[in-house]
């Protein structure tokens, strides 16, 4: 399902467009991180929080380990300054992770608990793809609420990641 190489491109893709996010939400006026919402997760920290908690459950499975979450709403890191160090750590390993992969091991399945308990079995290339998907998914939610204060959202189109800065 997953190649080696395409593992590589969207965990270095996913690293580059959250860097991209979070230089650009450290220019925001901070009460705007905060600021409630229409939307399921109601602020942009609160959603950027979302995005963390599922890279790290997801990291979990990966490792074959009990993420400790109870929810995906946690917010473990209410403010940017302590998210994006965190964020680095995560998005560090899984481009880590990713180079020590081979087409087996991304297809090797893995047994796993959702946070509601109810078992799951995915692959590892599988697992990869979901937080990729999840990870750009979110960051539409983001980029509406950036029209909403408004301000102009970075472009991390992974077109612009392949051409402009994967290939040099």
């Amino acid at each position: 399902m997953l190649n080696v190489a395409t593992a590589n491109l969207l965990t270095q893709y996913k690293r580059w467009a959250d860097r991209l996010f979070f230089d650009s939400l450290a220019t925001l006026p901070p009460e705007e991180l905060t600021r409630e919402r229409p939307g399921p997760i109601s602020s942009i920290i609160d959603t950027l929080n979302h995005m963390y908690v599922v890279d790290r459950i997801w990291q979990a499975h990966l490792q074959g380990r009990e993420h400790g979450f109870r929810s995906r709403q946690e917010v473990p890191y209410p403010v940017l300054q302590q998210l994006w160090p965190a964020q680095q750590e995560v998005d560090d390993w899984f481009v880590a992770w990713s180079a020590q992969q081979t087409e087996a091991s991304l297809a090797t399945t893995i047994d796993f608990s959702f946070v509601s308990g109810n078992p799951g079995s995915m692959s590892a290339g599988a697992m990869l793809l979901h937080v990729i998907n999840h990870m750009s998914y979110h960051r539409g939610w983001l980029v509406q609420m950036y029209f909403q204060i408004p301000a102009m959202p970075p472009m991390t189109d992974l077109s612009i990641y392949a051409t402009e800065v994967a290939n040099g």
